[in-house]
């Protein structure tokens, strides 16, 4: 746990402040802002850790949690544990957050078992427009914002080459 009292890049603050990832393997990817935060490109890596800088990067510091993913780490599974954790903390209040999570987790869970339908892309890219603009609270309007990152910067993971950064 770091506490970190003047501005830090993302970069400075994993290989400075924490030694950097284990066993000097790559980072693949790191999750900002815990499990409704933005997943960050390995060449984004220079972004400021202030709330401007963050926000200026279209991330946000969220609970403050940084997560390091190196490339071993099997990204269908932690993309498939965070639409798990989102189904089951939603409360079932709204059902775009209702209904939305349960989609989303089962969309994951067949990229996960490499089951994926044409079109998953587009249903997930869907389900998370509609959570984020229709959910009541922050859970739903946060819940897929995560994967919505990851479809952006590590296609490959959801069988694809490449999707547009815009």
């Amino acid at each position: 746990i770091y506490e970190i009292s003047e501005p830090i890049t993302l970069e400075n603050l994993i290989c400075q402040k924490a030694g950097g990832v284990r066993d000097g393997k790559e980072i693949r990817t790191v999750l900002l802002g815990g499990a409704a935060g933005k997943f960050v490109a390995p060449d984004q890596l220079d972004v400021l850790l202030t709330n401007q800088g963050v926000r200026e990067a279209g991330l946000s510091l969220g609970s403050g949690a940084v997560v390091v993913f190196d490339q071993d780490v099997d990204m269908k599974f932690v993309l498939h544990g965070l639409g798990h954790f989102f189904a089951h903390e939603s409360c079932g209040k709204c059902y775009p957050c209702q209904l939305g999570t349960q989609r989303q987790e089962e969309i994951l869970d067949r990229n996960l078992r490499g089951q994926s339908l044409p079109g998953d892309i587009e249903r997930l890219e869907d389900i998370i427009a509609t959570m984020t603009d229709a959910s009541l609270c922050g859970l739903g309007q946060t819940a897929g914002s995560a994967v919505l990152s990851a479809i952006k910067i590590c296609p490959e993971y959801f069988g694809i080459e490449e999707v547009s950064r815009d």
